[in-house]
């Protein structure tokens, strides 16, 4: 028999990447709004409150940034 350079083997199969989900760019946007909107309304910056934290730890002048 003559050696032959075809395989006999059936070749691996070739592996799909993974089909994306029509709206999953969409369910992403969402998400992300939602967490950046949730931490607008759950800390909201209130400089009042800061500098009174500030002025109970440091001298008042240390806190005048605002």
């Amino acid at each position: 028999m003559a050696n032959s350079c075809l395989s006999l083997v059936a070749p691996p199969p070739i592996i799909a990447p993974p089909r994306r989900q029509p709206f999953a760019s969409l369910r992403l946007g969402v998400v992300t709004a939602a967490c950046v909107t949730g931490a607008l309304l759950l800390a909201p910056e209130q400089p009042q409150q800061q500098a009174a934290i500030c002025e109970r730890r440091q001298p008042a002048a240390a806190c005048r940034v605002w």
